[in-house]
């Protein structure tokens, strides 16, 4: 038996109706916002802290291996890491909406170029790290809840939702699956796509494979010889490059695999890197 959000997402998807998806989508934004002021969330549960604000599932702790024997030297050697509390980051990557609210109300700064792909539901573009913290700061005090971006183990984590395979459909890249270069879709070594495009992972993530880079919070390092066991990140004071995870659509597959690390100058922006966000759950 469908519960009552449920229900009304697929009433929303069934009916053409321009006006009553207005009204719907309103309803349903409000009530993920209501359900997000319980202290009761548990893994799996969706909310979001304002109408402005990103939709967030909560993720499970737990163990999983960091790492592949696949990949490059910088993905070993492989760590076993133990997410010891439950926290909450976005269903999708952060959009121009999101973003453009953050301008718009001056938290932001920068309104950042889109090359002319369109705004809205696609995810943002051409951000600074610095640009990332003003967004945080300021989605942070308007909610009362610390955003940030996540550790590079927490992001694989969340990546693999209990997989060990090298994508978490399995070991090679299925075409229409994800966002990059030959990977069979429109925008394929194009543009990105607008988030939600593909299916989501087991936990309800969508484009942790491919669409675009992602910042995470560790500085760069050579490999993760000195990772830390709880999926804290690796940082320090002089950091001027840090990890990117997930692949783009400019990017062959390999790239887009859950252990795939590169890393971005942090004064450097780029069509092909954004971010996704992390709640911390109290």
């Amino acid at each position: 038996m469908l519960d009552l959000k449920s229900y009304l997402i697929f009433i929303y998807r069934k009916t053409k109706d321009v006006l009553f998806h207005c009204c719907l989508a309103a309803f349903i934004t409000a009530l993920l916002v209501k359900m997000s002021a319980g202290n009761d969330l548990e893994p799996g549960n969706l909310f979001k802290d304002c109408t402005a604000c990103p939709e967030m599932i909560v993720i499970p702790s737990g163990s999983f291996n960091m790492g592949s024997s696949q990949g490059k030297k910088n993905e070993l050697p492989i760590q076993e890491i133990t997410i010891a509390k439950p926290y909450a980051i976005g269903r999708f990557e952060i959009t121009f909406n999101e973003w453009d609210v953050c301008h718009a109300e001056g938290g932001c700064l920068r309104k950042v170029h889109d090359r002319g792909w369109g705004r809205g539901y696609r995810p943002v573009i051409n951000v600074l790290y610095a640009d990332i913290q003003e967004y945080f700061s300021w989605i942070s005090n308007k909610t009362n809840q610390l955003y940030r971006l996540p550790s590079e183990a927490e992001w694989e984590y969340a990546a693999r939702a209990g997989t060990t395979t090298e994508y978490w459909w399995g070991n090679k890249m299925i075409k229409g699956n994800a966002n990059c270069r030959g990977c069979g879709t429109k925008w394929s070594g194009k543009m990105s796509a607008p988030v939600g495009s593909f299916k989501g992972n087991p936990w309800g993530l969508y484009d942790m494979h491919g669409n675009l880079l992602e910042y995470v919070e560790d500085c760069w390092t050579n490999n993760h010889e000195n990772v830390s066991g709880d999926g804290s990140p690796t940082v320090n004071s002089e950091c001027l490059s840090r990890v990117i995870k997930g692949g783009a659509w400019y990017y062959l597959p390999r790239v887009s695999r859950s252990a795939y690390r590169a890393r971005n100058d942090t004064r450097v922006f780029s069509y092909v890197i954004g971010f996704r966000a992390l709640r911390e759950l109290k």
